[in-house]
């Protein structure tokens, strides 16, 4: 058989057990690409090496690909279609975890300053008024990029300051309450949305471009690079991705915990809410955002030394 055929087989077998296999079935689109259009037993064991070493260094998404294949050549073996795996025996070692990078209140605030200059003296399709609400919307709320991007008119109510997030990254579909500073934000983009062409009516995206259709993730980063270079926003701790657009999740996650200790909140109690607010299926997932910074330092500090106090 085909390695592009065996891959696509595998591909809808996984997907209908429910799972989406995006990512996956990208990797596997790469992988036979590299591979070309042969048998999927004249896979050598060097080819597979180089696809999965790539060109640069030796970073997280080499164990991604590597995941991914050792699935898929389980598969191939459980139904006979090779006799050996021609993946790698010997792993790399994992690099150190990926430090999120987290946006001062002032950098963010230059971020949502630059956006007025979108469309000056370059043809933009996209108003300053959406790029500087989706901005807000993140800062206030923590959700992912996708979700935001895929709100639709319908999914936005104002009134009731609720947000309906439909077929998140676990299926599951979730409100997320919005407070009155961001609600305001949402009526005035409301305003300038109305103005804008709606395709699908109701249904047509809430963030759209100039002629309303969806503004896409690729135009999202694209724009979010510029602001971050012009607002002077640049990683100097020798990270290698520059700020992104998903950063903003984590000092939202961040910035809740901060606020919580100095209000003198339960934070333990508390922490199976913010799960639930940012859509993750356990505790597990979001204390993977709660990055050690100075701030969250102190205040975890203050808090224990008023309880060594009381204690004593």
């Amino acid at each position: 058989m085909r390695l592009s055929q065996l891959a696509a087989e595998y591909v809808t077998f996984k997907q209908s057990l429910g799972m989406r296999f995006r990512t996956e079935s990208v990797i596997f689109h790469a992988f036979c690409r590299a591979m070309g259009d042969i048998d999927v037993t004249q896979v050598r064991s060097d080819s597979v090496q180089n696809y999965l070493a790539g060109t640069g260094p030796i970073t997280t998404f080499w164990h991604r690909k590597f995941e991914a294949l050792s699935g898929f050549y389980r598969y191939a073996l459980s139904r006979g279609h090779i006799s050996l795996s021609p993946l790698p025996t010997t792993l790399p070692k994992r690099p150190a975890l990926f430090e999120p990078y987290i946006y001062t209140h002032n950098e963010y605030r230059r971020l949502v300053e630059m956006t007025q200059g979108l469309g000056q003296g370059q043809r933009c399709q996209v108003q300053p008024a959406t790029f500087r609400t989706l901005l807000l919307l993140l800062y206030g709320t923590g959700l992912r990029i996708s979700e935001a991007l895929s709100l639709t008119l319908t999914d936005v109510d104002l009134s009731a300051r609720l947000l309906t997030i439909h077929n998140t990254k676990f299926f599951k579909t979730r409100w997320v309450p919005i407070g009155p500073q961001l609600s305001t934000v949402l009526v005035a983009y409301a305003k300038v949305r109305r103005q804008l062409p709606r395709p699908a009516r109701n249904e047509s995206a809430f963030f759209a471009t100039r002629t309303g259709t969806a503004l896409t993730r690729g135009m999202a980063e694209r724009i979010f690079r510029l602001l971050c270079e012009h607002a002077g926003i640049r990683r100097t701790d020798g990270g290698r991705f520059q700020p992104r657009l998903h950063d903003i999740r984590h000092t939202f996650a961040l910035n809740r915990l901060i606020s919580w200790y100095r209000e003198g909140a339960d934070v333990q109690r508390l922490l199976p809410c913010l799960s639930t607010y940012l859509g993750h299926v356990d505790v597990t997932a979001t204390q993977r955002y709660l990055t050690m910074t100075p701030e969250l330092l102190q205040e975890a500090s203050l808090r224990f030394r008023r309880y060594a106090l009381e204690g004593g």
